[in-house]
C-alpha cells in the first residue's frame, strides 16, 4: 500500500494509473460501439448531425441543440458519408432511413465512429474527474472516483452510442468545476472559462438550462461567510464579471446555432408549452422585443417543455401510469446502481454523520456544491411527465462518485481495519458488474434480478433501446429461420437487415414463430416498423399474451425468441377461460 501510495504522489504514476483505467473504458466501450445494433434515438441523430455539417441549418429536428450532433458527425466528414439529402420531416427517423439508404455498406461503420466521439468525451470527463477529485480531497480519492466512472455500466451504456446524455453529464461536472474555481478566484479568466462551458453546456441539451441556479447556488455556498477567502473586491467588479459570464455564454450559444434567428421578436412565434405561452399573451408593444437567443433553441425548447407537460405511458415494477411515478428515479438507482457503489455511497453517508468539525469527512461547503445538482436533478426528473430512463439523470452520477471519493483517504489498516478492508472489498467487485458487456444498456444489479430480469422492473432505455436486432439476425440465420412475427422496439426498419417478417397478431394467439421486444412484450405502446418499411400503431398490452409463454431464446436481454405450437394455443385457452371462471390458471 505504501509503494502505491508513494507512486500516486508522482505526477507520472498518479496519470499512469488514471489513464490506464481510462483507457480501459474506451476499449470496452469500442467493443460495445461495434456489436450493437444501432439503438433507438441515435438513429436520427447522427444523419441529422451531418445534414447541419452539409447545409448549416439546424432545423431538421429541433427537440435536441446540435452540439453533440455535430461533434457526432465530425469524423464522418473524412469519409464518404452521404446523408441522402431528406426533405424535412415530422418523423425524425425519416432521416435515419434517408442515411441508411445513401450508405447501405457502410452505415453502421459510421455509427461506430460517431460513437467514438462520445467515448472520447467520456474520457475527457474522467480526466477531469481525477483533476476535481485530487484538488478536493487528495490522490486516492481522485483514483477510486475514476475508478467508479470507468467500472460503470449505467456509464458505458451511454459512452457507447452516439447521444447527448453522456455529454451533458460531462458538461454539468465541468460548469460546476469552472463555478468552484470562479467563485474562489473572481478572475477575468475563470468568468471567461466558465461562460464558454456554460453556453456549450446549453448547446448540449435543454436540461443544462439548470446549471444557471446551480451555479448561483454554488457561489452563494462559497462565499457567504467564507472567512478563508482574503480578497475583497467591490461589488460592481463582481457584477461586470458575472456579467461576462453570462454575456459569454449566450455569445456561445448563439454562435452555436450561427445566429439564425437571432433577435426575431415575440411576435414572431407561436408557442406551444405553458410557460412560453405567457409570453404570446403580453400586450402587443412587449411583443416587439427581440429575443436574446437563435429561433431553433427557443422552439426547441418550447417544443420539449411541451411533450414534457404531456402525459406518457411510464413503466415501473410491472405497473403503468400516464403522470409519471414519484419514486421511479430512485428505484432506477436501486435496480441498476451497482450493489458496490451503493454501499460505498452508504460508507460515505456513514462518515459523514460521523464527521468531526477539524476532521470533516466533505467540509460543508463543498458537501452543499455536490449535493445541489443532485437533489436539483432528482427533484425535477421525480416530477416529471416524461420518465424513460435513467439516462435522464445521468449527470448526477460524476457527483455521486465525488462524494464517495473521500472514502480512499479514510483508509488506515492500523486504526480502522474493518472500515478499511470494506472499502477495498466493495471497490474490488466494482469490475463483476461489466461482466455484461457487450450489454451495458440491459444491466441490472443482482437483487432486482438481473438483467434477465430487468423487465419486471423498468423498460425503454433502461433496458431495450432497440441494441439487439443484429442478434436477431444473426440466431434467424444461425437457425435458418426464414419467416417470423416481429413487433421491434427500434427505429431502424429490421428489412434492411433482411429479416422477412409479419406484425404478429394483437389479443389473439396464433401458432408460430415470433421475436417480441420486451418493451412491446411489457405493453408499451409503440408504433412498429411493418416490413415495407411503413408504421403500424400498437396499442397498449397489445401482444402482452405472450408473458403467458416461456421464449425459446433471450437474445441479448432486449428481445425474446418465440416456438408456439398448437398445444400452446389450446394452454392459453385453457388458462383464459379458467380465468374468466376466477380459478386459478395451472
Amino acid at each position: 500500500m505504501t509503494s502505491l501510495q508513494n507512486l500516486l504522489q508522482t505526477s507520472k504514476g498518479f496519470w499512469g494509473i488514471i489513464g490506464s483505467m481510462l483507457l480501459f473504458q474506451f476499449c470496452l466501450g469500442l467493443y460495445s460501439a461495434q456489436k450493437l445494433t444501432v439503438t433507438h434515438d441515435e438513429y436520427w441523430h447522427l444523419p441529422v448531425g451531418l445534414l447541419s455539417w452539409e447545409t448549416g441549418t439546424f432545423d431538421y429536428d429541433r427537440l435536441n441543440p446540435p452540439l453533440i450532433r455535430t461533434w457526432s458527425a465530425l469524423p464522418l466528414l473524412f469519409t464518404s458519408a452521404q446523408s441522402g439529402n431528406p426533405a424535412h420531416s415530422s418523423d425524425p427517423a425519416d432521416y435515419g432511413d434517408a442515411f441508411l439508404q445513401a450508405n447501405p455498406e457502410r452505415y453502421h461503420e459510421y455509427y461506430v465512429l460517431a460513437r467514438c466521439s462520445i467515448l472520447l468525451l467520456s474520457v475527457i470527463t474522467g480526466i477531469l474527474l481525477a483533476v476535481w477529485a485530487r484538488e478536493l480531497f487528495g490522490v486516492s480519492a481522485a483514483c477510486l472516483a475514476v475508478f467508479l466512472w470507468s467500472m460503470s455500466p449505467n456509464i458505458l451504456a451511454n459512452a457507447a452510442l452516439g447521444t447527448q446524455d453522456l455529454a451533458i453529464a460531462g458538461f454539468f461536472l465541468a460548469t460546476v468545476y469552472s463555478g468552484w474555481k470562479f467563485a474562489h478566484n473572481v478572475s477575468w479568466k475563470w468568468a471567461l472559462i466558465t461562460g464558454v462551458i456554460l453556453g456549450l453546456a446549453q448547446i448540449t441539451k435543454f436540461t443544462a438550462i439548470l446549471l444557471l441556479p446551480i451555479l448561483m447556488i454554488e457561489w452563494f455556498l462559497i462565499r457567504f461567510k467564507n472567512s478563508e477567502i482574503k480578497e475583497t473586491l467591490p461589488g460592481k467588479s463582481i457584477l461586470a464579471r458575472w456579467g461576462a459570464l453570462l454575456l459569454i455564454s449566450g455569445f456561445v450559444l448563439n454562435a452555436g446555432y450561427l445566429f439564425q434567428g437571432t433577435f426575431q421578436p415575440v411576435s414572431d412565434y407561436q408557442f406551444q408549452s405553458s410557460e412560453l405561452k405567457n409570453l404570446n399573451q403580453l400586450p402587443a408593444l412587449l411583443q416587439k422585443i427581440p429575443m436574446p437567443l437563435p429561433r431553433d433553441y427557443l422552439m426547441g425548447f418550447d417544443l420539449q417543455r411541451f411533450i414534457m407537460q404531456q402525459t406518457h405511458p411510464t413503466y415501473l415494477d410491472s405497473a403503468w401510469e400516464l403522470n409519471g411515478f414519484r419514486s421511479y428515479y430512485l428505484c432506477a438507482l436501486l435496480y441498476k446502481l451497482p450493489h458496490a457503489v451503493q454501499f460505498l455511497f452508504l460508507l460515505a453517508v456513514y462518515c459523514l454523520f460521523k464527521q468531526k468539525k477539524q476532521s470533516a469527512f466533505i467540509p460543508g461547503r463543498i458537501l452543499g456544491i455536490l449535493v445541489t445538482p443532485v437533489l436539483l436533478l432528482l427533484v425535477i426528473a421525480t416530477f416529471s411527465n416524461n420518465q424513460l430512463g435513467l439516462r435522464y439523470i445521468l449527470p448526477v452520477f460524476p457527483f455521486l462518485y465525488l462524494l464517495i471519493a473521500p472514502l480512499a483517504e479514510q483508509l488506515d489498516f492500523y486504526r480502522h481495519k474493518v472500515f478499511s478492508y470494506l472499502v477495498i472489498a466493495a471497490a474490488l467487485t466494482l469490475p463483476l458488474s461489466l461482466r455484461f458487456a457487450p450489454d451495458h444498456i440491459a444491466y441490472f444489479n443482482e437483487i432486482s434480478g438481473g438483467p434477465e430480469n430487468g423487465d419486471m422492473h423498468l423498460i425503454d432505455s433502461n433496458l431495450d433501446w432497440g441494441q439487439d436486432l443484429y442478434r436477431l439476425k444473426d440466431y434467424l440465420h444461425e437457425n435458418h429461420i426464414s419467416d417470423i412475427g416481429l413487433a421491434y422496439f427500434g427505429t431502424i426498419p429490421p428489412s434492411t437487415q433482411g429479416i422477412k417478417y409479419d406484425l404478429p397478431p394483437e389479443l389473439r394467439v396464433v401458432p408460430g414463430r415470433y421475436a417480441i421486444s420486451v418493451s412491446i412484450l411489457e405493453g408499451r405502446p409503440y408504433s412498429v416498423r411493418k416490413q415495407d418499411g411503413t408504421r403500424h400503431n400498437l396499442g397498449p398490452d397489445m401482444l402482452g399474451y405472450f408473458r403467458f409463454f416461456e421464449p425459446k431464446a433471450r437474445l441479448g436481454y432486449s428481445i425474446n425468441y418465440y416456438e408456439l405450437t398448437p398445444e400452446d394455443v389450446v394452454r392459453w385457452q385453457t388458462a383464459v377461460i379458467r380465468a374468466n371462471r376466477n380459478l386459478s390458471p395451472q
